[in-house]
Order: structure tokens, then C-alpha cells, then sequence
């Protein structure tokens, strides 16, 4: 058996491991060496996600990962050390990948050096976990059936690694029973496991089509291998864009790339190599990160993505070298010479305590070959090409939506955020912009900080990016579209367009030229709306008479005006010129915008890891109009008029540039002296650029229509196997519990029913507090989600049992209307009956949506374990449903006579 390398090509990396690359196989086996004395031992316990777990209380830093101290975890930042059980179950998470990687790596160095202290090690760690495998508990899992961890794609991950050790032994001839054991008890239930829960063309789902194909070839099942091997054609088809960019953005492709990487590489070893097409779009994705790399070698921070990581780490090398190992690519020759530059500062790289493939981020620090991973002692070029550095260039990634414009030698960086929504890592920014000037970062895109903590809602908001959105709420989950781009002559420009609101559409025009930017947002509504662009800075604002005020949102949970503070507003003359302040360094702002427009000056959340900022944004109410912005940050523009369709920009050395719009062209009028000449930029698209479509449910039938006539009999709905959302268990093995759900009409009032029948009912105190995640604790309780669904409105309530048997309604959306809700505990569960009146919805005089989810929990689980709905579709999951409800195809259509 061959998963990554053949028999002849092992042969080949052990001349190599013992000559180019022999720095890099003693660096590995010196961070083995303290194992080859004292064996690990195999922790028992399963890891466990929370939100204190792996997070310093005091400063929200993430807590160091320390393969030798399970009992003490140290926070970078302040220096505690804490020894609370969250943190060790948390810890179990990076420990448990940490020994299998250890497996590969003493599995990988016995088979190219022979020494059996390497491939006892490696034995010991497949050894321990067969014997404990099936002991560990599959439930309460956050993201996926698991025994080990609490998500399918981290046991995906642990087993790939597990499988590759397997298959290097026995290439090296010292398999033995162990392998063949661990074939039994963990290669084949651990598959059995990860098949069954397929995640669509989530970045996970590269790492659990991995696993498959590596199990089903351990095990010689070649029809479970082929449907792997058709798993990745559909995520390189459907999820890897033709650009070469994974569709989450950056941090996820990334991830996704390396677990796409293990298909690939063992679909042609396995003879089953992609088309030629597939492959140069994987071949592509090499070099994303680099791409769209910020000035100061940082991660572009898009979508749920981590702050300010830094390229110079060595993942980022070992990425740049696996792809030149495929194909000769200049860009990451280019990379590679700037991560192998000397000059930056040798610190601890972290590959010690790598944890298999799921990634903790270290400082930057100067690398060599040496500091490579162990993919690189069997695929990297036995001696690398010319490293030759290049001028970081503007690029476009079309299929993406992401235009980058780089001016200086790469110091001026402009970007703008258009297309792509990202799926469920997106966040509602299109048409976000994003400046930095070297390491002055004057409009950021801040990422995204922990997934379990309540700060995730703001990074989630159109708020907290510099990107438009209407009435106090955030855009809606659609992508934008290219209109025209071009850059010529020191110029560049692009005009991209995105609703983002029903009825409200907008576009943006930015231009960048050497020392300034000329940012024109446009919008055009129907009917009355607010239209707003939060600007990210905290310019001095003398002469604005400021007056303080509340600014409220629209109540959305990701709307990001929970977390706005200390609100002022004005409305000064327009336009205004401001100057901001930011690391010892200036920028001008200038600013027009319709009579009326206010200006509000905000404090909330800064970038993940920093305090909170100051931010301004314009509002206006005017149906169309436009906010023309010109900001210079290097304060070499002395004055800014606009005036008509015209934006004239002065320089102290006394030249003045002429910019005018029109259409899908921009004209630059140039005048230095007598002398005069002009730029003009066109690049309009002819067929528009949209994001690759994915396979998803919008694609399902009709829900279903109920008409009610007023007195008459209730239409009654059994609810049960068919209708159920499992976690880690199925329907009749947990006791095949049900729901009956009955609706009626009386006086244009909507009565439901819902009688549970799903065991013991477990209460949620009031003073509940949710210790896993920032979901509302009384999901994981017995209850029922109502929603009310019309064209202008979502509408929601969930309904439970109090401790004391009285009926507890929390409203699940804003503005949702009140309900009279009453509950009683029964001998087979619970039961509540909830009366709506329609008229309190907006544009509900024809019929609405209604969905109504029954949570289904025994005593004894940390989390809910499955849900029953209304017209739910069979083979449905109940991991991240949190108290939403998105998908009307589970619904019915109600319409009361």
C-alpha cells in the first residue's frame, strides 16, 4: 500500500533525508528525542469545547499549548497559569493531534533512516489509542459525530495522520500486529463514523474526504476509496474557485488547501490522478496567501479568519514548497525568497508542538529548510530553483471578488471585498475596503476572534467593516459583482455592485493612485431607507459640534450595534475634512456626502486582541446619493474640492489631478505646471463575474401550503423519524421520540399545539448560563421554536418550561410580536400551546411561513440531542442550528381563511 509516496519514490527521499534535506530530518528527530526515553501516555478522556477552555480570563489570550503540562496552561500575554478542568479537556483537543503526529513523524524517520526507536514510538502511539478508541464517548459533540474530540473534521484529521503512520511501518516492513489491530479498532469504526456526516463544501469537509480515501485504501475497499476520490472532485469543482482561491477566504483556504493537498496527492498515487484542469486550479491555490499578502506580511484577515497572522511562519514555507515541488511558479519562488530572507528576528517556530493539521499560529520569525515539516522530507525538491524576490504586484481574483492594489514597492495596499459571500465563515461585507500603508493599517478588515465567545456577533456585522449596509442592519448574505477594473499609467480602479438590502442597491467606485485613494460609495432605494458607511478611523474632529445620542440598531443578533458605546452625532457642512492619527503617523480624510447626512463618531470593539476604538459613521436618508471619501495617508495632498461630477486633488508640489466618473469609465486629467496629460481607465466587464454556485437546499420543492378556515377541526402533523435532526445517534436508536403539532384557526387568531413526546423534560433555570458557546442556554433544553416568516419580516419565539412548570418566551428575532404561550409537563414529556395573531406581522395578509422546532434532550447531555420539525427533510443535522431558523423548505406555508 502506498498513500503518499510509492515504494520507489520512499527508496528516492531516503538518499535525499540523508543529503539536501538531512538538516530538516535531524531537526524532526531532535523534537522526537524526549519521547524515545519516556513514552507519552494516551489520555482517556475525550477533549471538550467551552468558552473559558484555552482562553486566559484575564486578557482572552489564547493559552499556550504545552505537550508536557496537562495540568498547567500559561497564558502568553500575562503570565498566569491556570489549572481549571475546561482548560485540560481543551488542551486534550491539541494533545491528542500532537501524538498523532508524533506517530507519522517517528513512523517517517524509521523509514528513512532505520532507527527502531523511531518506529517503536510510532507503535506505541497507534498501540495506545487502538486499545482506547472505542472507549471514548461519541456525543455531545459540537460540529459532527466524534469519539476523540467534540467535531468530525478534528477526528478526520487525527485519523489521517494515524492512517499515514499505519501505511509508512509496513512500507518500512515493521507493521506487526499493531497495525493490523489498529486497522480493526480504530481505521475502520473511526471511517464509519466520519462517512456518515457529510459537510458540503465546508472547508472541514476537505479533511474528512482526506481520511475516507486514506482509510478506505488501509483497508482495501475500492469502492469507498472511489467515492472519496469523487468527494474531492466535487469540493475542487464546487468549493476551490477557478481563480485558485478556496471560497471562505484566505484563513480557510489555507486549511482547506492542506486537506485537499492529502486527496490529491493520494488520488495519483492511487492511479487516479485529476484532469488536467482540476489540477492547475489546485496548483493555483498555492499561492493564494500570498498573493493578497498586507504590507507587513500579515494574512489578509477576511471572513472568519484570525488577526495579523504572519506568512513567516513555517506552514506558510512548507505550502510554498510542496507547490514548487508540483510546478516551477514564479510567485512562489517569490514567496519562498522573502520567507528565507535573513533579517527577521530566529524565534520559536512551534513546530514541537504542531498539532497535526490543525494549525496554532506563532510569531514571525526567520526560517530555513530546516524548519520545514515532515510533508516536505517526502515531497520537497531535493534542492530548490533560483529564490529570487519580486515586487509584490496588484492582482484580481475574479472568482473570488477580491481586488488588490499595490503601489510603492508593495507598501500602498488597497483592497477591495466585493464578490464571494463565503458561505457560512462569510461575513455581510461586500464592497468592504481595506488601506494600509506599510504597517499602518488606516482601514482594517478585523477577522474574526473566538467562535464560543459573545464578540463573534460583532466581527460577524457589516458594522465593524468599512462596507455600506441600510437600515441598521447588517447586508444581506448575497454576493456582489464586478463591474469594471482596470489600472493603467500609476492608476487603478474598480467598480463593483451588491444589494444589500431588499430594494437597496449599491456601488462602489474606488481608485488608487500613488498617494491617495478616491473611495465614491452610490446607492439607489426604493421605498424609504437609511443608508450608512461605518469609516474605521478616529480623526480629530475640531469645529464638528457634536451632540450625544443613542444610535439603536435594527436588533439582528449580528448587526453589531449591541456592541456600539458612546454615540454622538452631527451634521455638519458638507464636505469636511478630517485628519486622523495612527502609529506615529498622519492621514487626511476628506468627506462629501447629500445634505443631511449625519455624521455619528462610535466607540466599539476594535481587531481581536486590542481594546475598543473610536469609529465614525455617515448615515443618510436620502434615496440615492453618493459619499465620495479621498483619503490621503501620506500627507502629501494639501486640498480636496468636489464639485458636480468632478473631484480635483492638489498636491504640495503643486500638481492637481481631475478624476471624473462616467459610467463604467474614470477619466484622471493630469496637470503638473503647463504640462497636462490624463489616464483612462475602463476594463468594464461584459459578462459579469459571479461566484461559482454551490450545491445547496434552494433548490428543494415548495414547502407545503395549509389553509385554515376559522373554527374548524386543527390540522394535526405527526412528527418523527423522518422528521428528525440527529447529533451522533440516530433516530430509533435514541429512543425514536415524537411530536404532534396541531394548528387552528379561531377569529384570526393562529393556535399551535405542540405535544413532546420525547421522555423526561429537562428545565433550564432562568439564571442559566451557557458554559459551551454563545448560544442562548435554553436551546439546550426542552422546548419549542416558533417562527413567523413573511416577505418584510422574521419572526421568532422559543417557548419552554420554566423550573417551576409555567411557560418561560423568548423572542428569537427583532421586533417579533408578542405570543401568549402557555406549558404543562406531561407523563410522556411536555406540552405547549402558543397563540399568534398574524396582523402583529408585516405583510402577512396572504399567508405566511411557520416552522416549528421541537428540542429534543435527555437528562445527563451537556447539549441538545436531536430536534424534531415541521416539514423537516429526512437526514437532516442538528449541530450549529443555535435558535435559527434559515431554511424555509423546512416550513409550511400557513394562510388563515
Amino acid at each position: 500500500m502506498s498513500l503518499l509516496v510509492t515504494a520507489k519514490e520512499l527508496d528516492a527521499r531516503r538518499a535525499i533525508a540523508s543529503a539536501s534535506l538531512a538538516a530538516l530530518a535531524d531537526s524532526l528527530a531532535a523534537d522526537l528525542e524526549p519521547l524515545l526515553n519516556d513514552p507519552p501516555a494516551i489520555p482517556r478522556d475525550k477533549a471538550r469545547l467551552s468558552r473559558a477552555g484555552g482562553r486566559c480570563p484575564r486578557d482572552g489570550a489564547n493559552l499556550e499549548y504545552d505537550p508536557w503540562s496537562p495540568g498547567a496552561h500559561r497564558c502568553p500575554r500575562c503570565g498566569a497559569a491556570y489549572d481549571d478542568d475546561a482548560h485540560y479537556r481543551y488542551w486534550l483537543m491539541w494533545h491528542h493531534l500532537w501524538l498523532a503526529e508524533r506517530a507519522v513523524h517517528g513512523a517517517l524517520l524509521f523509514a528513512l533512516r532505520g532507527h527502531e526507536r523511531h518506529a517503536a514510538l510510532a507503535r506505541h502511539i497507534i498501540d495506545g489509542y487502538t486499545h482506547l478508541y472505542l472507549d471514548f464517548p461519541n456525543r455531545d459533540n459540537v460540529l459532527g459525530p466524534s469519539r476523540v474530540f467534540f467535531s468530525t473534521y478534528l477526528e478526520s484529521i487525527w485519523l489521517l495522520q494515524l492512517c499515514v503512520a499505519i501505511d509508512l511501518l509496513e512500507m518500512a516492513g515493521t507493521g506487526d500486529d499493531v497495525t493490523a489491530r489498529a486497522r480493526d479498532r480504530i481505521v475502520e469504526p473511526a471511517a464509519a463514523i466520519i462517512a456518515e456526516y457529510d459537510e458540503g463544501t465546508s472547508n472541514r469537509q476537505a479533511w474528512n474526504v482526506a481520511a475516507r480515501f486514506a482509510a478506505a485504501r488501509l483497508l482495501g475497499r475500492e469502492r469507498d476509496a472511489a467515492s472519496a476520490r469523487s468527494s474531492l472532485d466535487f469540493l475542487l469543482r464546487n468549493a476551490l474557485l477557478d481563480d485558485g482561491s478556496w471560497y471562505e477566504g484566505e484563513n480557510y483556504h489555507v486549511f482547506a488547501h492542506r486537506g485537499l493537498w492529502y486527496g490529491v496527492t493520494m488520488a495519483e498515487r492511487a492511479g487516479m490522478p485529476l484532469e488536467a484542469a482540476l489540477a492547475a486550479r489546485f496548483d493555483r491555490g498555492f499561492a493564494i496567501p500570498f498573493r493578497t499578502a498586507l504590507p507587513d506580511f500579515t494574512m489578509l484577515a477576511r471572513r472568519d479568519s484570525q488577526y495579523a497572522i504572519s506568512l513567516r511562519q513555517w506552514r506558510f514555507a512548507e505550502l510554498c514548497e510542496l507547490g514548487l515541488a508540483r510546478s516551477d511558479d514564479p510567485e512562489l519562488r517569490a514567496a519562498l525568497a522573502r520567507l528565507y530572507e535573513p533579517g527577521v528576528a530566529r524565534g520559536d517556530t512551534g513546530r514541537a508542538r504542531s498539532s497535526a493539521e490543525a494549525e496554532r499560529h506563532s510569531p514571525a520569525s526567520t526560517l530555513d529548510r530546516s524548519d520545514l515539516g515532515w510533508r516536505s522530507l517526502l515531497h520537497a525538491r531535493a534542492s530548490l530553483p533560483p529564490l529570487a524576490g519580486a515586487t509584490p504586484r496588484s492582482v484580481l481574483l475574479p472568482t473570488q471578488g477580491l481586488a488588490v492594489f499595490r503601489r510603492d514597492g508593495g507598501r500602498l495596499f488597497v483592497a477591495v471585498d466585493y464578490g464571494e459571500s463565503g458561505g457560512g465563515h462569510g461575513h455581510p461585507d461586500r464592497l468592504n475596503l481595506v488601506l494600509c500603508d506599510g504597517e499602518t493599517r488606516w482601514l482594517d478588515d478585523p477577522g474574526t476572534g473566538s467562535y464560543v465567545d459573545r464578540s463573534l456577533h460583532w466581527y460577524r456585522s457589516t458594522l465593524a467593516h468599512c462596507a455600506p449596509l441600510a437600515d441598521r442592519a447588517s447586508q444581506l448574505r448575497r454576493s456582489g459583482e464586478l463591474l469594471a477594473h482596470d489600472e493603467r499609467g500609476g492608476a487603478g480602479w474598480i467598480a463593483a455592485r451588491a444589494a444589500i438590502a431588499d430594494g437597496v442597491v449599491a456601488e462602489r467606485r474606488v481608485v488608487t493612485m500613488a498617494d491617495y485613494v478616491v473611495d465614491e460609495l452610490s446607492w439607489s432605494a426604493t421605498g424609504a431607507h437609511r443608508v450608512a458607511l461605518p469609516i474605521h478611523l478616529d480623526p480629530e474632529s475640531a469645529g464638528v459640534a457634536w451632540t450625544p445620542a443613542p444610535l439603536g440598531g435594527s436588533g439582528g443578533l449580528e448587526d453589531g450595534f449591541d456592541f456600539v458605546e458612546r454615540t454622538e452625532v452631527a451634521t455638519p457642512a458638507w464636505p469636511l475634512r478630517l485628519a486622523a492619527r495612527q502609529n506615529g503617523r498622519e492621514a487626511d480624510l476628506w468627506i462629501d456626502a447629500p445634505e443631511g447626512t449625519s455624521l455619528w463618531r462610535c466607540v466599539a470593539p476594535g481587531p481581536p486582541g486590542t481594546g475598543p476604538r473610536p469609529f465614525l459613521l455617515l448615515e443618510s436618508a436620502a434615496s440615492r446619493g453618493s459619499f465620495v471619501c479621498v483619503l490621503a495617508p501620506r500627507r502629501t495632498v494639501v486640498d480636496v474640492a468636489l464639485r458636480d461630477a468632478t473631484i480635483s486633488v492638489a498636491h504640495a508640489d503643486g500638481t492637481v489631478h481631475e478624476h471624473a466618473g462616467r459610467g463604467a469609465t474614470w477619466r484622471i486629467d493630469l496637470r503638473a505646471g503647463a504640462a497636462t496629460s490624463s489616464i483612462e481607465l475602463g476594463g468594464a466587464v461584459e459578462k459579469r463575474v459571479r461566484p461559482a454556485s454551490r450545491p445547496s437546499g434552494a433548490d428543494a420543492p415548495p414547502p407545503p401550503a395549509v389553509r385554515l378556515a376559522n373554527g374548524a377541526a386543527p390540522v394535526v402533523f405527526e412528527l418523527g423519524e423522518r422528521e428528525y435532526r440527529r447529533s451522533e445517534q440516530s433516530w430509533r436508536d435514541v429512543g425514536a421520540p415524537t411530536a404532534a403539532v396541531s394548528l387552528r384557526s379561531e377569529d384570526g387568531l393562529l393556535h399551535v399545539e405542540v405535544h413532546s413526546r420525547t421522555g423526561a423534560p429537562v428545565l433550564v433555570a432562568d439564571e442559566a448560563v451557557n458554559e459551551m458557546d454563545n448560544e442562548s442556554p435554553d436551546v439546550n433544553g426542552s422546548g419549542v421554536e416558533i417562527f413567523a416568516v413573511t416577505r418584510a419580516q422574521y419572526a421568532g419565539w422559543l417557548v419552554r418550561p420554566g423550573a417551576d412548570g409555567t411557560a418561560r418566551v423568548r423572542p428569537l428575532a427583532p421586533d417579533s410580536p408578542p405570543i401568549d404561550a402557555r406549558v404543562e409537563l406531561t407523563t410522556e414529556g411536555w406540552r405547549a400551546r402558543v397563540t399568534l395573531d398574524p396582523r402583529g406581522l408585516r405583510d402577512a395578509t396572504r399567508g405566511f411561513h411557520l416552522a416549528v422546532v421541537v428540542n429534543e434532550i435527555p437528562p445527563g447531555r451537556e447539549r441538545r440531542r436531536g430536534q424534531l420539525v415541521l416539514a423537516g427533510r429526512p437526514g437532516g443535522w442538528v449541530y450549529l442550528r443555535g435558535d435559527r431558523h434559515q431554511d424555509l423548505a423546512e416550513s409550511i406555508r400557513v394562510e388563515l381563511a
